[in-house]
């Protein structure tokens, strides 16, 4: 995880700062893990709020989080139909929900397979066999 420089910045949402003996990005996951409170979202000064970026404040700096890190805490948030990836904060703020770069990756890997199932019946040749019932399945995208 690399610094950030906050001076560059303006604090969109404020999120919990943390404190940690030993940095490790291990030790961060298991503490933020479907936990978006931690998080802090800042937007670079005269911009618009597609280019917001998370960030974590553990022993008093500013981190950008890792990929792994954004997954861990961000997890819970599933991707529905109409999903929208912005929220209005109290005072009528746009702010992300989840990271551009996550909801791209979620996006692309959202994408279901169509599993369709197509009954058939064969006809079955001679006086011994009836017509079966036969399942297939097929995969599409």
């Amino acid at each position: 995880m690399r610094t950030i420089d906050i001076a560059s910045y303006d604090v969109v949402r404020a999120g919990l700062a943390t404190t940690l003996e030993r940095m490790s990005v291990h030790a961060l996951i298991e503490l933020m893990q479907k936990n978006d409170r931690y998080v802090y979202w800042l937007q670079r000064k005269n911009s618009t709020f597609e280019t917001q970026i998370p960030a974590v404040r553990v022993n008093e700096r500013f981190y950008h989080p890792s990929f792994k890190l954004e997954k861990a805490i961000f997890r819970h948030i599933r991707l529905t139909r109409h999903f929208q990836n912005y929220e209005l904060l109290e005072d009528g703020t746009k702010k992300l929900r989840i990271p551009l770069r996550l909801w791209l990756e979620k996006q692309r890997t959202s994408t279901k397979f169509l599993v369709g199932v197509l009954v058939c019946r064969l006809r079955a040749r001679g006086p011994t066999r009836t017509d079966a019932p036969v399942l297939m399945m097929w995969a599409g995208s």
